[in-house]
């Protein structure tokens, strides 16, 4: 397996009235050429290849492949399709002839071929996987057989060791979250029906519809999780949720739009086999894509979204880092509180001399009970001051008169009269 990837990058932008701007980047060179609109309603493969690699972009491709070859390094054809009218083209179909010679980077492993969106968002890191791989086959509602077909081609590498294959019968979306956050699964299956309704996302019947945007809200949490592949009978419903769903959550998603049965087994089989070995996603589906060319299927079916640089999903053979428990987990040093600042701290006076600061004035100055008794005190003695000094402009003091007391008054008991206690007789 190798490990240096040169990534070689083909934007097709949105149609001007000359055509549609073709830039491809590689290496810190470009080339840039304006294409007429592809004409006609079956668009072969050699078509595309003549389309999506003219002359200028054509001999830069020819330079990074020689030095890929120099530094024994592998090549990655990253497809980027901003005109909405062109995503559903069979781009993994695209082809160069030259006499008996037909060059098709999708089922190449050194001219990997995937599809990538500006809007991506950073994929997760590889998952450390100490046993196999664990895949979980969501089965909507009539889709039976298909799953019957999946599990039956699965055998060989469960028997192997390489995968632990689960299955879950007319599925829908709050079932497939307990599973997936039940136990840890690296791989999701959706099988089921894609439909996309006038002016409206595309979405699949999971029990009920259920858009990319719900079910990718649905997945926030699922850490293990790796690889979505969904597998829909409606090609243009397949290709607009697997996009989507790659555009919202990040994870690398494979679309099987309209693969047979016995196809998507085949696809499946090779595919998942070749990540449980340890390979990158690209080249696992390239694997894919290499068995359906041999058994004379629709090899060009399968589509990757891939966010750059998440190639790598999976590291087999090596336990999943263990968090620390919250015992080992000590403080290095203790960390005093941090003191708020005042609002307002003048720093520099007008004449530009630096005044003290706030909080030293805070601490210099600081009210003791001794301050406070000084303080009572002293306004006690303003108060009895105040009443004796004059008023300003008033008249000198005068002494002030003391009143003698009087004895209290006696009474003389023989001028008292004392009344008769013994009553009169009547006459």
């Amino acid at each position: 397996m190798q490990e240096i990837i040169i990534p070689f990058h083909i934007l097709v932008s949105a149609r001007t009235p000359q055509g549609y701007p073709l830039r491809a980047t590689c290496a810190g060179r470009s080339a840039e050429v304006i294409m007429p609109p592809l004409a006609g309603a079956t668009i072969t493969g050699n078509e595309l290849g003549e389309w999506l690699f003219p002359a200028p972009i054509r001999q830069l491709l020819i330079e990074t492949a020689r030095e890929a070859v120099d530094h024994k390094a592998r090549m990655q054809l990253r497809l980027e399709v901003a005109a909405p009218e062109l995503t559903i083209l069979p781009w993994e179909s695209v082809a160069l002839s030259s006499g008996n010679q037909c060059w098709q980077p999708a089922i190449r492993d050194d001219y990997t071929l995937v599809r990538i969106s500006s809007r991506s968002i950073h994929p997760p890191p590889p998952r450390r996987v100490a046993g196999p791989l664990r895949v979980l086959i969501a089965v909507a509602r009539g889709h039976d057989a298909v799953a019957d077909a999946l599990g039956e081609a699965l055998i060989e590498p469960v028997r192997a060791g390489l995968l632990v294959v689960d299955r879950l019968r007319e599925a829908t979306a709050d079932e497939i979250v307990a599973e997936l956050a039940a136990e840890p699964r690296h791989i999701l299956h959706l099988i089921g029906e894609c439909e996309q309704p006038p002016r409206q996302a595309a979405r699949m019947r999971l029990g009920r519809a259920v858009t990319a945007g719900e079910l990718a809200e649905f997945l926030v949490g699922i850490d293990d999780l790796r690889l979505l592949t969904v597998a829909g009978s409606a090609v243009e419903s397949c290709i607009g949720f697997a996009s989507s769903l790659h555009h919202l959550d990040g994870r690398a998603v494979v679309a099987l739009p309209n693969l047979s049965t016995p196809a998507q087994a085949r696809w499946s089989t090779a595919c998942y086999h070749a990540l449980a070995s340890g390979e990158p996603v690209d080249i696992a589906v390239t694997l894919g894509r290499a068995e359906l060319a041999n058994l004379q299927e629709s090899w060009s079916a399968p589509q990757l979204y891939l966010a750059p640089g998440g190639e790598q999903l999976f590291r087999p053979g090596e336990p999943p880092i263990a968090p620390a428990p919250p015992e080992a987990v000590r403080a290095v040093r203790t960390t005093t509180p941090v003191q708020r600042k005042p609002r307002f701290t003048p720093i520099t006076t007008s004449v530009g001399v630096p005044t003290k600061r706030m909080q030293e004035l805070v601490r210099r100055v600081r009210l003791r009970p001794q301050i406070i008794a000084l303080l009572i005190a002293s306004l006690v003695l303003i108060l009895l001051v105040s009443q004796v000094i004059n008023l300003p402009g008033g008249s000198t003091l005068a002494p002030t008169s003391v009143v003698t007391p009087t004895p209290p008054l006696l009474l003389d008991p023989i001028r008292i009269p004392v009344p008769t206690l013994i009553p009169t007789p009547a006459p």
